[in-house]
């Protein structure tokens, strides 16, 4: 007898809704699976076998053909469990056919019946109600996950008999859909500020105001400083000072760690993410793909930041990679002719050491010759310099500092929440500035837009074409300064860029003498 069910296999980002066609008839016991299927898919035979016969259900003997399609899309993940059980004893009499004909159903089984949670369950119902379906069955540990989807009926099953004692009456043995479908309004909460405060900080005035202006235009930002300055605890606390994530933006990335396996059981992201992947890490986690592709580190830092600390570790292909990324904004990946398309739009942060030794250009503690440091900032190549709009050297903290209690009634205004109230408010700025265009922030600016946004007077064109020739700056590392100084313009409510703010955007750029 045969019977159809519908289920998902994940395609980059999205999801695809796919056939599982089942074929149960007499002849010598046989149990084939077809369909372009990952080493994943194909060994579902044993555990869906099993899973079955401690459920309860009684198989006779028989030929068992499985197909999912499309057969030119491979599929993956262990998903596809759960709707070939319920195909399987749909073409045994088990479930009535004609219940099956607008579900989609998504699970991992257990030998002992379990349906186990499974990884992109939210892009699964998003595709099932783009298609049109009216219910989506999903493991009971990703419900909440899939209710944030209005539209369309998701419930959760704990194992296979509850799913069968649905399809055929209509009703589930306990009220755990029931609970969480109340809670579905009050999912998203609102902003929380459990962010570390910049308030902690002593000192490093500059550094405050350079990240304030930084997180203010999403612009890329370098820390070079000394052993213990205070660079990675400025990079904590970045993601506190940027707005927070609205409906929409927060779905996104809850989806990107849904499909990535990072999402947590009644989880949904409401902070912008803070990813700082170790020096070690494989060029296919920082970038994403693989046999099966996922997205990886500067996909999972969308809308948030990006940090790499220690930056002169990172091997040279970790950091060239970012080249492309950072430009488009988006990572493509071909595998087997097919493209996978990630976004990779973040906020990226480096922290590194001036030198071997760490305390350039203190030479009353430095020791390192000059070829020592070239060869040692020679490590991070000259196109990678020229994607941080701002570089930020962090003077030594002195004691007095530290202990005066002036200090602290001087940075009083450098709080999180005072820096996020501004970073807001010129956000709101660039959203009605760019609202009739596809971005956001003043850092992703092309080159129409800067000549359309960032109109300079005679004074500020002379001040900027001496720092050109002075600095041999690049077209980029030009724009890059334009930019940044039109986000200073922002932050002091100025319509027009003016020479102080040219000035100061110049300043970011020539730590340490690199442009």
């Amino acid at each position: 007898m045969y019977s159809e069910v519908f289920s998902t296999t994940i395609f980059g980002l999205d999801a695809l809704v796919v056939h599982v066609e089942i074929d149960a008839g007499d002849g010598l016991p046989f149990f084939e699976m077809s369909g372009y299927l990952a080493a994943q898919v194909r060994e579902a035979k044993e555990r869906v076998r099993v899973s079955i016969k401690n459920s309860g259900y009684d198989l006779r003997p028989q030929r068992i053909l499985v197909n999912i399609s499309p057969a030119d899309v491979k599929k993956a993940g262990t998903g596809f469990d759960l709707p070939i059980a319920v195909g399987i004893l749909a073409a045994n009499g088990y479930i009535h056919s004609d219940k099956l004909k607008d579900i989609v159903i998504v699970g991992e089984l257990s030998l002992n019946g379990t349906v186990n949670a499974v990884s992109g369950v939210l892009s699964s119902v998003i595709a099932a109600k783009e298609k049109g379906y009216s219910i989506c069955i999903v493991p009971v540990d990703n419900l909440y996950e899939a209710k944030l989807i209005r539209g369309i009926s998701t419930y959760g099953v704990k194992n296979l008999k509850e799913l069968i004692c649905f399809l055929n009456n209509g009703i589930f043995p306990d009220t755990v859909n029931n609970v969480v479908e109340g809670q579905h309004s009050s999912v998203y909460a609102a902003f929380d500020d459990t962010y570390l405060d910049f308030r902690d900080i002593r000192g490093q005035m500059v550094a405050k105001r350079a990240t304030l202006i930084a997180a203010a235009g999403m612009h890329n930002l370098l820390y070079i400083g000394a052993p213990g300055s205070g660079k990675t605890m400025f990079a904590k606390r970045i993601s506190g000072i940027l707005p927070e994530l609205t409906y929409e933006e927060a779905l996104q990335i809850t989806k990107i760690y849904s499909i990535a396996g990072c999402l947590s059981r009644n989880s949904f992201i409401k902070k912008r993410p803070f990813r700082s992947p170790h020096h070690s890490i494989t060029k296919t986690a920082f970038l994403g793909g693989g046999v099966v592709p996922k997205p990886g580190e500067i996909t999972l830092a969308s809308s948030g930041v990006l940090f790499l600390d220690e930056l002169t570790e990172f091997p040279a292909y970790i950091l060239e990679s970012l080249r492309q990324p950072l430009e488009d904004k988006a990572i493509r990946l071909v595998r087997l002719s097919r493209e996978y398309v990630y976004p990779s739009d973040f906020m990226l942060v480096a922290a590194m050491n001036p030198c071997r030794c760490g305390y350039y250009p203190d030479r009353k503690r430095c020791s390192c010759s000059e070829h020592d440091i070239a060869r040692f900032l020679g490590r991070i190549s000259q196109p990678i310099w020229d994607r941080f709009d701002m570089n930020i050297h962090f003077e030594t903290i002195d004691f007095k500092d530290l202990s005066e209690e002036d200090t602290i009634s001087k940075e009083t205004m450098y709080t999180t929440e005072y820096m996020r109230d501004i970073v807001e408010r010129v956000h709101a700025i660039q959203k009605r500035r760019f609202k009739e265009s596809s971005i956001y922030f003043n850092s992703q600016m092309d080159v129409m837009d800067i000549k359309k946004y960032c109109i300079l007077g005679t004074k500020e064109k002379q001040l900027l074409e001496k720092a050109y020739n002075t600095f041999h700056l690049t077209v980029r590392g030009y724009n890059k300064i334009l930019k940044v100084a039109r986000t200073i313009a922002d932050i002091a409510d100025s319509s027009e860029i003016q020479i102080s703010h040219i000035s100061e955007a110049i300043s970011y750029r020539n730590s340490l003498g690199v442009m």
